[in-house]
């Protein structure tokens, strides 16, 4: 008999936490559309892989080869096999679209960096 997972409560889904992330994100424009829709797609795949590994517990094949199949995309889709796969690819993707803490010091310039970026101007200025 196959095991039966537990439903899923909404309140563990990451779609919508995404969603709410990314309507916070206020710097974003249309050139971060194709990192925000990658980002999207990884957290619903997350979401989708706990339905369909619960779907597959519910089926019961009749004969070996059968079975043997449905373990098989049982293990390929199963929820923590998708989040390790998935999670970190979700959160580069929150990184590069300054989602995160780590996104949003990389996308502030630097101190020595502005330094040098004046220091260069002043230069090419005395240039011409």
């Amino acid at each position: 008999m196959a095991k039966v997972r537990a439903v899923r409560s909404a309140a563990d889904l990451i779609s919508p936490l995404f969603e709410q992330t990314a309507t916070a994100l206020d710097q974003l424009t249309a050139v971060d559309a194709a990192a925000l829709q990658l980002a999207r797609r990884y957290a619903a795949a997350i979401d989708d892989a706990h339905q369909v590994a619960a779907a597959l517990d519910a089926v019961e094949p009749e004969d070996d080869d059968m079975r043997a199949r449905v373990a098989a995309l049982a293990a390929r889709v199963d929820a923590i096999t998708t989040l390790d796969r998935l999670g970190p690819k979700l959160l580069a993707a929150l990184d590069a679209l300054g989602a995160t803490p780590r996104g949003r010091a990389a996308l502030k310039p630097s101190a020595g960096g502005a330094g040098r970026g004046k220091l260069a101007a002043v230069r090419n200025s005395r240039a011409s």
